[in-house]
């Protein structure tokens, strides 16, 4: 495949290579050999995403090059072949010297390319300065300091020599490792030039490169992902990464000192005359002093106050104080972006950090958090509570359940006000961690009865349910989906599962293999018999003939079946899964509580449905020879309107006046219809329906079964 070369800077050019290396475009200036060196480098990555950087020093044209590269593998070239870039940078020194260290530039230069689609060419008037983004300062070392806990252990990565060698593991992204190396390089002045690095060692390899990101033989190693419990170094490169004062600075503040300026040439350096009669008089003045001081007696002796050396520099004290600083202007903008969650676990790790410190800033800061905290946490959630994807595995709502717990449990350290706003948030994580408790499948409901037939206690045992004719076509249409022909069948996966309550997770149940096949003018799915069992264990039938689930036992287990409610459930290749609900008595299946906040009312209509989040739950039912609606407390059946899923503010009303109406017994009790004739004049009408239930209606319009509630 094609390989290219850009270089760019003072020095540019663009060199592909294929099985020779031909230039595509490339800087006039730049010298033939330079060329060749930085095409004999090749393109070190192949993945269509994320890039490669180096930098890299080389000889070439009888002086040394600071190159500076970027590797990527990005769309096709305009021959139509798979474009793999790299694009250089060569400064010599004296350009070098004037600019911050490479892995800056890195990161705050935005012209590297991605793409060369034009046809070899020459490069011109690329010969300028960089235009380079702003960026934050590199001393103190802030990334640092964010990874590893203080910005001291900037100086990890260097020595009294220079630049060390060492390999960081664990670094969380390349834009964090570039400013980890610039802070780095920037504690060594301008002989951070000398601080060859690759921010991929697996693609480039070691050789030639100081620092080096990725596990590397024969190199100190640094741990990121550790590197906050690890002491921090000591000594003036740590105590200029903490607090801001490079290295150069220091030193030379510390071994300034003043030169005794030269004599001027042509002038005599022996005495004149009248240099020594004013040393004569000058001695004779002396002398009388003294015979004077001789004869006073000499005054007490004053104190001898010995001052205090200064205290050394505390540097951990100082970076704590410059951490907190920081953190505070971050907890500021995130109050600003009503991230208040993050804000607050800063100001908790900001306040033990610096209690002094944090004390100043506290009636400032917390009365900010707590204002808008519960509130606009509610809001949030509940807008990822509505977006959860349906079924699955339950993982994404067990994360936003946890995720909403420690919401209030930083709430409750903040003491935020236990208002309106609050319990919605509490009653949102509630409803989540509900969501990650269930399983929500496709469910079919059937009503019958089990027939039985054993040999005795310890012998085996039989359980046949047989299945209305809709529950076949139903059946039939899901088994479909499979694609089995009338030469092959589908393996499938089984779950024979009890059925107390819809949507039960029921994570110890392992799942059975089968298969899906025609025989005769049906399908049937079979699972696979275990070992030494003559029947296999699962045997469902659908089709013109009949329909019926045939269960087999080792043992009597099949006695028990006539008084318990149980569930098939059927996975296809697919991932598409039916539960088969077998309800031999539907009155002891407990309904599944999803409380008064899985059902919402329309603002323009007043009609009142199920709830986004809990719709998946709600729709997933379905029943074979009956319809589901949704229906208000003390709603009578028969019912004679068609079941809906949707209750309308005429249906509510129509049920309240009938009530009111009523005499003898099970009328309501008359303060009871008071409060919800109340909610309902003031348009609240889900608590005043409340509580409503999913109910299965038969043909006449008589109750079958209510699985959900809305309490």
């Amino acid at each position: 495949m094609p390989l290219q070369l850009l270089f760019t800077s003072a020095r540019q050019g663009l060199v592909p290579g294929r099985s020779g290396f031909c230039t595509v475009a490339r800087h006039r200036a730049m010298p033939e050999r330079l060329a060749q060196l930085l095409e004999g480098l090749g393109t070190p990555h192949d993945a269509p995403t994320g890039a490669t950087f180096t930098f890299r020093l080389l000889e070439a044209a009888g002086q040394r090059w600071y190159v500076l590269s970027r590797f990527v593998a990005r769309g096709l070239d305009y021959t139509q072949r798979d474009n793999r870039l790299a694009h250089h940078l060569a400064f010599s020194q004296e350009e070098a010297m004037v600019l911050p260290p490479p892995a800056a530039l890195a990161y705050r230069w935005d012209q590297w390319k991605d793409e060369w689609s034009g046809e070899p060419t020459w490069l011109e008037g690329e010969a300028k300065p960089l235009i380079l983004k702003p960026g934050p300062a590199l001393t103190p070392a802030a990334t640092w300091r964010q990874v590893a806990g203080t910005g001291a252990k900037a100086a990890w990565l260097v020595d009294a020599t220079g630049p060390a060698e060492v390999a960081l593991l664990n670094c969380a992204d390349q834009d964090t490792a570039l400013r980890l190396l610039a802070e780095s390089a920037a504690l060594l002045g301008k002989s951070g030039w000398a601080a060859t690095f690759t921010t991929d060692v697996g693609v480039s390899g070691g050789d030639g490169f100081r620092w080096c990101l990725g596990h590397t033989a024969g190199r100190a190693e640094i741990d990121l992902a550790q590197a906050a419990d690890q002491p921090a170094p000591t000594g003036d490169l740590a105590r200029a990464a903490a607090m801001g004062l490079t290295a150069t600075a220091s030193a030379a503040a510390t071994n300034t000192a003043r030169k005794p300026k030269p004599a001027k040439s042509g002038e005599s350096s022996g005495p004149s005359a009248g240099l020594i009669v004013l040393v004569l008089a000058v001695v004779a003045l002396a002398s009388f002093l003294g015979w004077k001081v001789l004869q006073t007696p000499p005054p007490p002796a004053p104190p001898v106050v010995t001052a205090p050396p200064p205290p050394p520099v505390d540097t951990a004290k100082a970076d704590e104080i410059m951490k907190a600083n920081l953190a505070l202007k971050d907890i500021d903008g995130l109050i600003d972006r009503e991230e208040f969650i993050d804000a607050a676990k800063l100001w908790f790790e900001t306040a033990a950090l610096s209690p002094e410190f944090a004390a100043k800033h506290r009636s400032r800061v917390v009365p900010r958090l707590t204002a808008r905290f519960a509130e606009v946490g509610a809001a949030r959630f509940a807008t990822r509570l509505d977006s959860l994807p349906p079924g699955g595995d339950g993982k994404d709502a067990a994360a936003l359940a946890a995720e909403m717990q420690e919401a209030l449990r930083v709430g409750t350290r903040l003491e935020v006000a236990v208002d309106a706003a609050w319990k919605q948030l509490q009653e949102i994580a509630a409803r989540a961690e509900l969501l990650a408790a269930l399983d929500v499948r496709p469910t079919l409901l059937v009503a019958g009865i089990w027939e039985t037939g054993d040999n005795g206690p310890a012998g085996p045992s039989q359980a046949r349910f047989t299945l209305p004719v809709e529950a076949g076509q139903k059946l039939t249409k899901f088994l479909e989906l499979a694609g089995v022909g009338a030469n092959n069948s589908v393996a499938v996966q089984l779950r024979l599962l009890p059925l107390a309550r819809l949507h039960t997770r029921e994570a110890k149940a392992k799942p059975m293999m089968g298969e899906v096949r025609r025989g005769g003018q049906g399908l049937w799915v079979e699972a696979r018999a275990e070992a030494g069992q003559l029947n296999r264990p699962i045997v469902l039938g659908v089709g013109p003939r009949g329909n019926a689930l045939e269960l087999s036992f080792r043992d009597g287990e099949a006695r028990a079946y006539p008084e318990t409610n149980r569930q098939l459930e059927i996975t296809l290749p697919s991932g598409d899964r039916l539960s088969l609900g077998l309800l031999a008595k539907p009155s002891v299946l407990q309904p599944l509580e999803l409380g008064l906040g899985g059902l919402r009312k329309d603002a323009d209509t007043g009609v009142v449905r199920a709830a986004a989040w809990a719709e998946p739950a709600v729709y997933a039912l379905s029943w074979a020879g009956g319809n589901t609606g949704l229906f208000p407390a003390g709603h009578e059946f028969p019912d004679r309107d068609l079941p809906s899923l949707r209750a309308t503010r005429s249906v509510l009303e129509t049920d309240l006046i009938r009530l009111e109406g009523r005499t003898g017994p099970g009328t309501p009790p008359s303060a009871l219809l008071a409060e919800r004739r109340r909610l309902f004049n003031e348009g609240e009408l889900i608590r005043a329906g409340a509580p409503w239930r999913l109910v299965i209606v038969g043909p006449r319009g008589e109750e079958l079964s209510g699985p959900i509630e809305f309490r």
